[in-house]
């Protein structure tokens, strides 16, 4: 990319949620930014604690910001600097920084764009500061681009009573009280559902790391949809083991929905029916469970996954209906190693990097554990998927394509 390219299109990234913690919507955003930095495009991320991304990646355990958080700091890399908002608390349940109102917050993100030359906003959430980032780049006619992490929101049906409290809160901090609801489903998940398709509809352009989730929002009304994907890390394929027990990877947030009951569930039926040593599977986080063949690490830093990703012969991914782009399965293709989806649709959207299980419940994937033990020939093809599909997605080709598509938006 030429430098005087990169210089016409300074970008600003926001994110409602704090950088302290790298779930996967905010290591997509980090690892977006860093991308943008490397490819010599500045970047500026307005997020909360923004300012742990000016320490080592790996040390995400920093101490949160401080009262001056709103001043612009550097990143190590030149390209890239960090404005983090002062907090004024936590909204419960949801562990969502509290920042105010977006007409609040429309003063520091509209003394950001100028203070920095910014022609392009690209948001990666649904609530005040991702609301204020709208409302004053079509104010000063930047082009605004929304990355949706999850359409998909999902919360028992138990708590549907407190759908109007979510979508008045939410009303209340953003000021958006106009456009489509989402009807497709219980009042609370529609509650949630009607918040990012609100954001989205204001946006000149709405990113879908996903095909499928591209094609909820468009059939949802959310106007203009591209299927982008995250980027993903360079690619580092290790060896793939040719002894010893199949070794398998789960790795997510110890959520309901990403459900980790399945893959323990599963691993107690490949005990009954292999034994305890022909398969191994890894669980990243939690708290101990007494299950044979499982080992439960608890929480355990990136480079940490990274190891256990070597050390598997594929990663596990048990979520049904739920997920868009899970960060595990593109961290797991940079590393070589194929997803097993108990989900029909991600099975689909990998290709063939992925290997889906016969139906999405315990048996089902023990059925495909059992088969795979019994014959690791199955997985070479899906292991250079894996690596075709990580490189297809680098950080320069990722760059270029969201370069394109600000351009676009911008005309």
């Amino acid at each position: 990319m030429r430098e005087r390219d990169a210089a016409a299109t300074a970008v600003l990234m926001v994110c409602d949620y704090s950088l302290k913690y790298l779930g996967g919507a905010q290591t997509a955003f980090v690892r977006q930014a860093e991308a943008l930095a490397s490819e010599g495009v500045p970047v500026v991320v307005l997020a909360p604690d923004a300012d742990v991304l000016n320490h080592d990646v790996g040390d995400m355990d920093a101490d949160g910001s401080d009262a001056d958080a709103a001043a612009a700091a550097p990143h190590p890399s030149t390209r890239l600097i960090t404005v983090a908002p002062p907090r004024r608390g936590t909204i419960p349940v949801l562990d969502l920084p509290l920042l105010g109102r977006a007409r609040d917050l429309e003063p520091l993100v509209a003394t950001t764009i100028r203070r920095h030359g910014v022609r392009a906003i690209v948001v990666h959430s649904e609530f005040a500061l991702a609301a204020a980032a709208l409302a004053v780049g079509r104010r000063l006619g930047i082009p605004v681009l929304h990355t949706v992490h999850t359409f998909f929101w999902r919360a028992p049906a138990a708590l549907a009573p407190f759908a109007p409290v979510v979508s008045g809160v939410h009303s209340r901090l953003t000021g958006i009280r106009g456009g489509d609801r989402y009807t497709g489903s219980h009042p609370l998940n529609n509650a949630l559902r009607t918040m990012t398709l609100r954001i989205a509809q204001r946006a000149d352009v709405v990113l879908s790391p996903s095909r499928h989730q591209a094609d909820a929002l468009r059939a949802a009304g959310a106007g203009r949809v591209e299927a982008f994907s995250n980027v993903a890390q360079p690619l580092r394929a290790a060896a793939a083991s040719r002894g010893g027990p199949l070794r398998l990877l789960w790795v997510a947030r110890f959520a309901p929905e990403k459900r980790l009951e399945v893959a323990l569930d599963a691993m107690r039926l490949v005990v009954e029916r292999l034994g305890a040593d022909a398969v191994h599977l890894d669980v990243a986080g939690g708290s101990h469970r007494p299950v044979p063949g499982v080992t439960v690490h608890g929480s355990v830093p990136g480079e940490r996954v990274g190891e256990l990703l070597d050390a598997a012969d594929a990663a596990l991914i048990t979520s049904l209906g739920f997920d868009n782009q899970p960060m595990v399965a593109l961290e797991a293709f940079a590393h070589g190693r194929p997803v097993i989806v108990s989900d029909p649709v991600l099975a689909t959207e990998f290709g063939d990097a992925a290997i889906g299980t016969g139906t999405p419940d315990a048996a089902g994937l023990a059925d495909l554990i059992v088969r795979l033990a019994a014959d690791r020939a199955l997985l070479d093809a899906p292991r250079e998927a894996a690596l075709t599909y990580a490189r297809d997605r680098q950080p320069s080709a990722h760059v270029a394509r969201l370069q394109e598509l600000i351009a676009s938006a911008r005309s």
